[in-house]
């Protein structure tokens, strides 16, 4: 196995430029072939993990990488975020995030980084916090070349921590697309409140099923009209669905389309 693995990696680099003293650019066509062969939807790398002062424990995250990525090409970064009892794996096997985002991209969508933390049941707040801010965006963000540019979405208690995230920090993420929000007109209200001389804040959506019995939509519509009443940017979208991955499923490309949009 290791001989055909060497004679393989021997094969490639046949193709890459510079392997043979190639660099024409016939070759680096035949590279970027070869990329769309190996990885026609982008590269799914799983089980990435940093040991976290703040978690007291080896933490894990997913990143996806899109179709013809490039290392040395700098790109904008989503943080997709999973719900209650799931963890960096949900919206890879669940919800079809690498099919999903790979057709955004290339239907002339904006390439990006997607990176998925395991959350546990944090609500995305406390310790979890401070790792996800301190200790695994800036991780993330010198492994990969990283444009500066950064957004967040989630489902249900994603959804909870994508619009704690996008009032708490404004400053930090270009959009904020929340999934069935396990929402808290309380807590968000005073988020709002506090952030509003911070100046600028991401644009939102806050997307519902209206047969979701899960969470409490009231809540997630008293947010989106709190947050427009205060001059903030929110579409609130209502629709027929239930708590379940069909649902997220359709929002994922809506929410890479707004996202992308952010990212210009």
């Amino acid at each position: 196995m290791r001989r055909v693995l060497l004679l393989f990696a021997a094969a490639l680099g046949m193709l890459v430029p510079g392997a043979c003293g190639k660099t024409d650019p016939e070759q680096e066509a035949e590279q970027v072939d070869l990329l769309d062969l190996l990885y026609p939807n982008g590269q799914a790398v799983r089980a990435l993990e940093i040991k976290s002062a703040a978690m007291k424990q080896t933490m894990r995250y997913n990143v996806w990488l899109p179709p013809k990525f490039d290392e040395n090409t700098a790109y904008p970064i989503l943080y997709l975020l999973h719900g209650a009892g799931d963890d960096q794996n949900a919206w890879l096997d669940q919800g079809d995030a690498m099919n999903i985002a790979a057709k955004y991209v290339k239907a002339n969508g904006v390439p990006m980084i997607i990176v998925m933390p395991d959350a546990q049941m944090s609500f995305y707040m406390g310790d979890f916090e401070a790792y996800m801010h301190g200790e695994l965006m800036p991780a993330v963000e010198t492994k990969y070349k990283f444009n500066g540019k950064r957004a967040v979405a989630g489902l249900s208690m994603g959804g909870f921590g994508t619009l704690y995230y996008g009032l708490k920090y404004p400053e930090k993420f270009t959009y904020a697309y929340s999934m069935s929000p396990a929402a808290s007109y309380d807590m968000f209200k005073m988020l709002v409140d506090a952030q509003q001389n911070k100046g600028v804040f991401p644009a939102f959506t806050i997307e519902v099923g209206n047969q979701d019995t899960t969470v409490n939509n009231e809540e997630a519509r008293k947010c989106a009209d709190y947050m427009s009443e205060q001059g903030l940017t929110v579409e609130y979208i209502a629709r027929d669905g239930i708590h379940y991955w069909n649902f997220w499923q359709e929002c994922l490309p809506k929410a890479l389309s707004k996202v992308g949009e952010s990212f210009k």
